[in-house]
């Protein structure tokens, strides 16, 4: 069937849905990419998923291949597990600040709280993870550090899939990491900045504890 013109979708709309699928694993590392085929499912012509396409090469989320054809890119632990490493550096200086500060929280965080206990009740991993970006995002915001937050997250679409991963692998993941924020909270609530900084090393996980494992049931999602 031919593009119908029906969509109404902008460029950066059509971006954004492919970008979702990857990163949320609608569309799985490795996975064959037609842009005929997610053109008439978009029903969009093929240039705005051509132009989504190439862009999302230039993040690393699609390897273009010439006359191989189009993939969902694999997870590449060492890429994942620097941006992580970075992510830590810079946030316990931020989260610890905070205590200096005595920053006040905002309901932001409270929400954001509020939204992931939702997840974990229904099972959502997708709404789970966006609002544990959320979460990061708001506190790096009441620090004064969005544009740092920015920075971070144009290279922490990698990490977002692994961790996809390793919540659908084990829900106690899932669990566990909500009940992290909110210790989180309530170290910097407290202004305990020896438990903020034991938390933040087992939350961040640098060291990507689960990938072994992930890489032995998944072996056909990473390089």
């Amino acid at each position: 069937m031919a593009y119908s013109g029906r969509s109404s979708l902008s460029k950066a709309q059509v971006l954004e849905i492919i970008r979702d699928r990857i990163l949320y694993l609608d569309l799985k590392p490795g996975t064959a990419i037609l842009d005929t085929d997610l053109a008439f499912k978009l029903d969009v012509s093929r240039t705005p998923v051509r132009e989504a396409l190439l862009f999302l090469k230039e993040e690393k989320l699609i390897d273009i291949y010439p006359q191989s054809g189009t993939f969902v890119s694999l997870l590449d632990i060492s890429l994942i597990r620097e941006i992580s490493f970075i992510r830590h550096v810079l946030e316990c200086e931020i989260l610890l600040g905070l205590i200096d500060k005595k920053a006040k929280l905002t309901s932001g965080i409270d929400r954001c709280i509020y939204l992931q206990e939702l997840a974990v009740k229904d099972g959502n991993l997708k709404e789970y993870v966006k609002n544990d970006h959320l979460f990061h995002e708001e506190l790096f915001d009441i620090a004064g550090h969005r544009r740092t937050w920015e920075l971070i997250e144009s290279q922490y679409v990698h990490t977002t899939r692994f961790h996809m991963l390793d919540f659908y692998n084990s829900k106690t993941v899932f669990a566990t990491s909500l009940n992290e924020h909110k210790e989180i909270i309530q170290c910097i609530k407290s202004g305990d900045k020896n438990e903020l900084k034991k938390l933040l090393d087992i939350h961040h996980d640098c060291a990507l504890r689960t990938a072994d494992s992930l890489k032995e049931k998944y072996p056909n999602f990473f390089i």
